[in-house]
C-alpha cells in the first residue's frame, strides 16, 4: 500500500510541474476567432441513436449467432461484436454527415473562418503535448481514487472496465488483439469524438458558450462510460475519463479542429493498451 501511495504522490507532483510548464507556455490560452455551427438538437439526437440502436441492433444479431453455434467463446464473440459494430456505427456516422449541409459538415470538423485554419501538424503537436499534461494527471487521479475506495471499503482488487476487460481476453488470441487494439485506438476516438465534441459540444457552444459547454459535454463523456459490472471500479473510472474529457473539448475548443481531440484521445487509448499489455498497468479508462 506505501508503493501505491508513493506511486500516486509522485504521479501529483509530475502532474502538477506539467501543468505548471503547459501554463507558462500559453497552452490554456482560448482563441478568439468566433465558431458558428448551425448544429440543432434534432442532430445531436440523430447521432446518439445511430449508435445506441445499430449497438441495440448488432446485439441482438450476435446473440443470434452464439445461439446457431456461429460464434461460441466469448472471445470471438466480443472481438466481432465490438468491431463489427463501431465500424457500422462510423459509417453510418460518415453517411450522415456527407447528408448534412456542407455548412454543418465542414464546420463541425474545422472552424468555419479561414483565418483561424492551422496547419494540421499543429493540431498533432498540441494534441501530444496535451497527452504529456493530461495522462499524469489521469493516473493519478484514478490512483488516488481507487486507493480511497478500498481504505473505505476495504477492497483489495476493484472489477476492470469494461473494455479493459474485453482488451485482456484477447492478449492470447493475436488476430483478436489486432481487432480489439483497431477498435479501442482508431474506431473508439473517430466515434466517440464525433458524437460528443462534433456534435454534442458544438450544440452546446451555441447556447451556453465555450467553457460550459467542454463543462457538459465532459459530465456526460465519463458517465457515457458507466456500467452496471463495473461496479465500484466506476468511481475511479469516470473521475478519470473526465479530466481527460476536460482536455478533450479544450482541445477542440483552443484549436478549432476535430483533429486535435481524435489524435489526443487515440494517443491516449494507444499508450492505455501498451501499459496493459506489456506493464500490466491500468488504462486510467479507455
Amino acid at each position: 500500500m506505501s508503493g501505491e501511495i508513493g506511486a500516486s504522490i509522485a504521479f501529483g507532483f509530475l502532474s502538477a510541474l506539467i501543468l505548471f510548464i503547459g501554463w507558462r507556455k500559453g497552452f490554456f490560452v482560448f482563441s478568439n476567432a468566433s465558431w458558428e455551427v448551425p448544429v440543432r438538437f434534432t442532430h445531436v439526437v440523430a447521432v446518439f441513436a445511430i449508435y445506441f440502436i445499430t449497438t441495440l441492433l448488432s446485439s441482438y444479431f450476435f446473440l443470434y449467432l452464439s445461439k446457431i453455434n456461429v460464434l461460441t467463446d466469448t472471445v470471438s464473440l466480443t472481438s466481432w461484436f465490438n468491431f463489427t459494430t463501431s465500424s457500422i456505427i462510423l459509417l453510418f456516422l460518415l453517411l450522415f454527415l456527407f447528408i448534412l449541409p456542407k455548412k454543418i459538415r465542414m464546420g463541425i470538423w474545422h472552424r468555419s473562418s479561414s483565418e483561424s485554419r492551422r496547419p494540421l501538424s499543429e493540431d498533432l503537436w498540441f494534441a501530444l503535448f496535451a497527452w504529456a499534461i493530461s495522462f499524469p494527471m489521469v493516473l493519478f487521479l484514478s490512483q488516488m481514487l481507487e486507493l480511497l475506495i478500498s481504505s473505505i471499503f476495504n477492497i483489495t482488487q476493484l472489477p476492470d472496465q469494461v473494455a479493459v476487460r474485453y482488451l485482456k481476453l484477447t492478449f492470447e488470441h493475436p488476430f483478436y488483439l489486432l481487432m480489439s487494439i483497431f477498435s479501442i485506438v482508431i474506431l473508439a476516438p473517430l466515434i466517440e469524438e464525433t458524437l460528443f465534441r462534433g456534435f454534442f459540444q458544438t450544440f452546446i457552444r451555441q447556447h451556453l458558450g465555450s467553457k460550459h459547454a467542454i463543462l457538459i459535454t465532459s459530465l456526460c463523456f465519463s458517465f457515457f462510460h458507466y456500467s452496471s459490472d463495473q461496479g465500484l471500479g466506476n468511481i475511479p473510472i469516470i473521475g478519470s475519463l473526465f479530466i481527460l474529457a476536460l482536455f478533450l473539448g479544450y482541445l477542440y475548443e483552443r484549436q478549432g479542429s476535430l483533429i486535435a481531440p481524435i489524435a489526443l484521445h487515440a494517443t491516449f487509448n494507444a499508450i492505455s493498451v501498451m501499459n496493459i499489455y506489456f506493464l500490466g498497468g491500468f488504462a486510467g479508462g479507455i
